[in-house]
């Protein structure tokens, strides 16, 4: 793997033939463009990466998000989808283009997929949210200091692939998140937000196929999911909650595992959840949403977690 910069430069230089100068000239102008918000090294790397220069000479066989390092290609990585952001349409130097873009997570961390090829965006406008994704042929860059994967016509996507799992996603900072006040919540954002939950209703449950987490249908004494046949299912909880920051409440949805975070795993009176939760201060990051029904905007619950008081006081110390 190289990392220091002389090397990354002199890789270049060897790959591509352009001069030092001119390979300098243009780390020091991507530095400008992302506001120095990287290193020369990551600036190095991603010049390398737009010329097609192979920096590292092997990649794991599979990566998790928590590794995956600027400039990596033919990155393999399987994840669960945690937001789809809209289908955009873009013009660059004469030529339009479409690009979809996801929040995925894995164990180890969140990140941005970006995917470009018109074929692949067909396929992967098919997922759904909290569908299971497994990526093949993928590329590393970083944008804002985050580190992104994306698709190219190279790449493949595999919807819901046999046999394969995602536990507890372990949520870090990407750059669509942003911590705001409630009442500064915009239809389609995904926020941070800090609340305390102010109502809880009563759960609701459904069954769901145990491998993809999908409703199953009732076919006489057994269970039928569209994709994996009769099953046995599973009780996924469904929790409306309402949060409370001060600024304003909104009504928010938590569902399977974010569910389970504020009521529990097991299945309990309904006066017994809501003693042990109203009151609970809370961190959420939520996809905002808009209720066209009732004409009001709520939250889509993507994480959520008991707030750490000691955590919450540094930062208020920080940002005053």
């Amino acid at each position: 793997m190289l990392g220091n910069y002389e090397q990354i430069i002199e890789k270049i230089q060897f790959s591509s033939g352009l001069s030092k100068e001119k390979i300098e000239e243009k780390v020091k102008n991507k530095l400008k463009d992302l506001q120095d918000l990287i290193s020369k090294e990551g600036a190095a790397q991603i010049i390398a990466n737009e010329l097609d220069v192979r920096l590292f000479d092997a990649t794991p066989k599979e990566a998790k998000i928590s590794a995956l390092m600027t400039g990596s290609s033919a990155v393999t990585l399987t994840a669960r989808i945690i937001q789809k952001y809209e289908l955009r349409t873009f013009n660059k130097n004469n030529h339009t283009g479409k690009i979809l873009s996801m929040l995925i997570g894995d164990e180890t961390g969140t990140t941005r997929l970006a995917i470009w090829d018109e074929n692949i965006i067909a396929e992967a406008e098919r997922a759904q949210e909290g569908d299971i994704i497994k990526v093949h042929n993928a590329y590393v860059r970083q944008n804002q200091n985050f580190k992104e994967l994306h698709l190219g016509n190279k790449a493949q996507l595999i919807i819901n692939p046999e046999g394969e799992t995602i536990g507890e996603i372990k949520t870090t900072a990407v750059s669509s998140l942003r911590r705001v006040t409630l009442e500064k919540a915009k239809p389609n954002d995904f926020i941070e937000s800090f609340a305390t939950i102010g109502q809880i209703f009563e759960p609701r449950y459904y069954d769901a196929c145990p491998q993809c987490n999908k409703k199953v249908l009732p076919q006489g004494i057994d269970y039928l999911c569209i994709e994996h046949g009769k099953v046995s299912p599973t009780k996924v909880p469904i929790v409306n909650v309402v949060l409370d920051d001060g600024t304003s409440a909104l009504r928010a949805v938590c569902f399977r595992n974010t569910a389970e975070k504020v009521i529990g795993a097991k299945e309990k009176p309904y006066e017994e959840i809501k003693k042990e939760v109203l009151g609970k201060q809370v961190i959420v990051k939520a996809k905002v949403t808009k209720n066209d029904m009732f004409d009001r905007t709520e939250l889509m619950v993507n994480m959520i977690e008991e707030a750490d008081p000691n955590i919450l006081l540094k930062e208020l110390q920080e940002s005053s």
